[in-house]
């Protein structure tokens, strides 16, 4: 799976994701962010996993949930269009991961902000579809 969240990270950090990115700061992070790191973020993490074989072929499916933190100032359209930004640059794309033959991931819904004593918060959740080969 390592693999895999590397793979994201390459994708989301790319020439292609520098709005959103940068719209974040760079603040992106793996499972948790730091203590008392500044506002906007988005922590990415692994919810849920399925794997099964099928003809030969290991299928893996994860789903994944990228929760942004928006600063209360910045406004509800600011996180909206941080969540869409997201979309765009993740839905349908292909990624690649050492080991696998294909690696897929698509969206499975887009943020909803929701107003939190700190900030205002989105999740939005992917489903990563990853493709071993024969074995």
């Amino acid at each position: 799976m390592q693999a895999l969240l590397q793979s994201i990270a390459a994708g989301i950090t790319s020439s292609a994701s520098t709005s959103w990115f940068q719209g974040l700061g760079g603040r992106v992070f793996v499972n948790e962010a730091p203590a008392n790191v500044a506002l906007p973020l988005c922590v990415y993490a692994v919810v849920n996993a399925d794997i099964a074989q099928t003809f030969g072929t290991d299928r893996e499916s994860y789903q994944v949930e990228f929760t942004q933190y928006h600063p209360h100032a910045s406004g509800v359209n600011v996180a909206l269009g941080s969540a869409e930004k997201l979309h765009t640059l993740l839905d349908g794309i292909a990624l690649t991961a050492t080991g696998y033959d294909r690696v897929v991931i698509r969206a499975e819904s887009r943020g909803v902000p929701a107003m939190q004593d700190d900030a205002i918060e989105t999740t939005s959740r992917f489903r990563l579809t990853a493709v071993k080969g024969t074995t």
